[in-house]
């Protein structure tokens, strides 16, 4: 592993084709959330098999709350996608048929000549892609259990999200300061009518004006506009509060309770 791989450095945006054959890069998969990164050595070998079952049987629970998952090995992308689809993955696998990625952070598996694989590292990484924490599972103890995954990504969340302590956010003046969690100087803050904190990112690109929209919520589309623009000790904070009309129905306006529906597909 490339000697720069250790906690509280940045991990490199990779950019690789996924089953499709479509190009992402960590960024894209990330998109502003923690990233639990599995590199694999492939389909062939039994322990991966495993691996890749137990990852998949935690994909909605990891990936429900605050955090994405991406999959690279050193198989083809059909290959992946027949593998994915047999998983029944919801997360992507990168292709490195060339070992380009696995050369230049020194992550292949030297000893098996035969297929140049992976060796089966996992990187937690914050929202920002700095490396949390680092496992190789060479040997297979050597892989983080679900648990442990579980605790990388609280961790994370606890000191980049100071709503982790609702309460005390609310209590001391609704939002915390704009130094505090996550370490960025532009920064969002997603807040409810009253000014109370619900959640913060990385704000890039220019400054926004006080009511121009940012983004939609993903949950009932209304926009999400700038309310105020704080600045305190060389940090900026974007103030966002939602805009439209209030949903007072008493309908769920979202799928996110309910399971993924099921699609037959009847050949002919």
């Amino acid at each position: 592993m490339r000697s720069d791989l250790v906690p509280g450095n940045p991990f490199p945006d990779l950019r690789l084709p996924e089953h499709t054959g479509e190009e992402l890069s960590l960024s894209e998969i990330a998109s502003a959330q923690p990233l639990l990164l599995f590199f694999v050595r492939g389909w062939w070998c039994p322990k991966e098999q495993v691996r890749l079952r137990g990852l998949a049987a935690l994909q909605d629970e990891l990936q429900r709350e605050y955090g994405r998952i991406a999959v690279a090995t050193v198989d083809g992308p059909y290959a992946n996608g027949a593998l994915r689809a047999g998983l029944g993955a919801a997360f992507p696998f990168l292709s490195d048929e060339e070992r380009r990625v696995g050369e230049g952070l020194d992550l292949l598996e030297v000893t098996d000549r035969k297929h140049r694989p992976f060796l089966p590292f996992t990187f937690a990484l914050d929202s920002r892609l700095r490396i949390h924490r680092v496992w190789c599972g060479f040997w297979y103890w050597g892989n983080p259990t679900p648990e442990e995954l579980r605790q990388a990504l609280r961790e994370i969340t606890r000191a980049e999200q100071p709503t982790f302590d609702p309460q005390a956010v609310w209590r001391g003046g609704g939002a915390a300061a704009p130094d505090v969690g996550i370490d960025a100087e532009n920064i969002w803050i997603r807040e409810d009518p009253g000014g109370n904190e619900i959640q913060r990112g990385v704000h890039d690109g220019d400054l926004p004006e006080v009511g121009d929209e940012i983004s939609r919520s993903v949950v009932d589309g209304r926009p999400w506009l700038v309310h105020q623009i704080e600045r305190a000790d060389g940090h900026v904070a974007i103030h966002l509060r939602k805009g439209g009309e209030t949903d007072t129905s008493p309908l769920v306006k979202h799928h996110i309770a309910a399971p993924p529906p099921t699609r037959v597909v009847y050949p002919g």
